[in-house]
């Protein structure tokens, strides 16, 4: 009995140890467009329409937000990485929707309801502003 307690324990550390490390990362897929390099930036606009003066495009994504961001900070992988580049702006080019129906799992015996989710697939540039 005294093994089988340790057993599910450990089991439940492994599932645990596995979400929190596919929380850290984000889960956009980032293609470089750009070869010069550019000081890191500290503030990105966040764009749903072509911006109005020039700029340079440095970076394309395609993704979804995998990271476990604060309320205060959605999106927070493709922000930091928008920031690490040197990117003025995120200009979302195209966001697609879904969720996820509810659906009943047997955990440990016992039949768990998980609710339905929504999920978003966003697609887009990151820009550098003329003159920089």
């Amino acid at each position: 009995m005294r093994s089988a307690s340790l057993l599910a324990k450990a089991s439940s550390l492994c599932l645990a140890a596995a979400l929190l490390l596919a929380g850290c990362g984000g889960g956009f897929r980032f293609e470089r467009l750009s070869v010069e390099d550019a000081p890191a930036t500290q503030d990105v606009a966040w764009l749903t329409a072509e911006p109005g003066r020039p700029y340079t495009v440095i970076a394309k994504f395609r993704g979804s937000e995998t990271a476990l961001c604060p309320p205060s900070r959605p999106r927070c992988s493709l922000y930091d990485e928008a920031m690490k580049v040197g990117a003025d702006a995120i200009w979302l080019q195209r966001r697609d929707e879904w969720t996820r129906p509810e659906e009943w799992v047997m955990i440990n015996g016992r039949m768990e309801r998980i609710r339905a989710q929504k999920y978003e697939t966003l697609e887009g540039v990151l820009i550098r502003y003329g003159g920089k």
